[in-house]
């Protein structure tokens, strides 16, 4: 694992660390790795990184104009997603019907 890492799927990336989300606008917002990558992948969405930022939307400007990258920070913002693994079973439940 060299300093070279380009991540082409989410889960590669969410498997180093969280996932720092920037906007055109300048705002910037950390967002839990594990956690988002688990959701997309309950959603059967697809977890390439240029369909991600598809999927993502500014909580400023609500712009989808956003750029993905690794960081070591802290999640910003509130919870978002399920809470418990309660939450996670329901979600996929209701999802797979």
């Amino acid at each position: 694992m060299g300093a070279n890492f380009r991540p082409e799927t989410l889960a590669e990336l969410a498997g180093r660390g969280n996932v720092a989300v920037r906007c055109a606008c300048g705002h910037r917002a950390v967002i839990d790795g594990p956690k988002l990558s688990r959701y997309f992948m309950v959603h059967l969405w697809d977890g390439r990184l240029h369909m991600v930022q598809d999927r993502l939307r500014c909580t400023r400007c609500r712009g989808k104009r956003v750029r993905l990258g690794l960081t070591y920070d802290l999640p910003t913002g509130p919870e978002w997603g399920p809470q418990g693994p309660r939450e996670w079973k329901e979600l996929v439940r209701r999802l797979r019907g």
